[in-house]
């Protein structure tokens, strides 16, 4: 991504999708922090800074995230650059304390209502099949279907519906059973025999329904409802568990793409221009 301007950017969420893209605009040198309100729901933990929410820091690829809940730590990461900034305070209060120019809503797998986020900064942009550019947002990129990553404006066509081995792998998440907290027995990237042990809940024995990798896990000691997804067992003992997928790396370029070409001609975001006081800080 070639440009001496850079954008003060927020990734919703904290994923696989908001993990690669907020990773690559980082890398860009543009102003980046994360998102995440609620505890992440998200099973591959390894291929996502998700971890940062619940043990204060993870690293991708080379790149380090950090749960900052405290203003000082907000502005350690954005002043040094050292690390993404992932904030855990309500959206409404990120927007009111801070200029943000660009805010990304990333696809987060089993959200039943797709947020309106036009309008919430100078550009926003949409990713997966729910977002609509000119309605929910200005711009939207691709996720799913034959073209990851690819851009689109209001009028034109109708973002692709996830295929059909993509529904199966998306299907293919394990529920809780019963009710209760989750203790792991296996990791993320072990290998498990059909009707081995994996984790516990409340004690009893969650077991595999069949041979594979663990490529995703509930994080131990997390209160789990019944029908809550708590593995993902890939039947390949060769899948990916760890990483940024083809796919994940096609969209944060998608996305990379689309604020270049919108940061050409506006000013870069300058310390000098946010005098202290007027974007006030975080409350803790």
């Amino acid at each position: 991504m070639a440009t001496d301007r850079h954008a003060c950017i927020l990734v919703l969420g904290v994923g696989e999708t908001a993990s690669a893209i907020a990773r690559e605009l980082f890398l860009a040198d543009h102003i980046v922090a994360l998102h995440q309100s609620a505890p992440p729901p998200n099973l591959r933990r390894k291929m996502a800074f998700s971890d940062a929410w619940f043990d204060s820091s993870s690293v991708l690829e080379g790149v380090e995230a950090r749960r900052a809940d405290l203003v000082a730590e907000f502005m350690l990461g954005l002043r040094t650059r050292m690390f993404i900034p992932v904030l855990t305070h309500s959206l409404q209060q990120i927007l009111e304390r801070w200029p943000w120019e660009v805010i990304v809503d990333a696809d987060t797998p089993g959200r039943k209502e797709q947020p309106n986020i036009r309008n919430l900064a100078g550009l926003t942009i949409g990713v997966g099949a729910g977002s609509i550019p000119g309605e929910t947002c200005d711009l939207a990129i691709d996720s799913h279907g034959p073209d990851p990553g690819a851009i689109r404006r209001p009028g034109d066509r109708p973002a692709p519906r996830p295929r059909a081995n993509e529904l199966a792998e998306e299907n293919a998440l394990l529920p809780a059973e019963k009710a209760g907290i989750f203790s792991v027995a296996k990791d993320i990237g072990n290998v498990v025999e059909r009707g081995e042990a994996f984790g516990f809940i409340d004690g009893a024995p969650v077991l595999a329904p069949y041979s594979g990798r663990i490529r995703g896990l509930v994080k131990g000691g997390r209160a789990v409802a019944i029908g809550t997804p708590i593995a993902d067992i890939a039947a390949s003992t060769a899948a990916q568990v760890a990483g940024m997928t083809t796919q994940s790396r096609l969209i944060a370029r998608g996305v990379a793409f689309a604020i270049e070409m919108q940061v050409e001609g506006w000013a870069p975001f300058s310390w000098d221009a946010f005098q202290e006081g007027e974007g006030g800080g975080f409350s803790v």
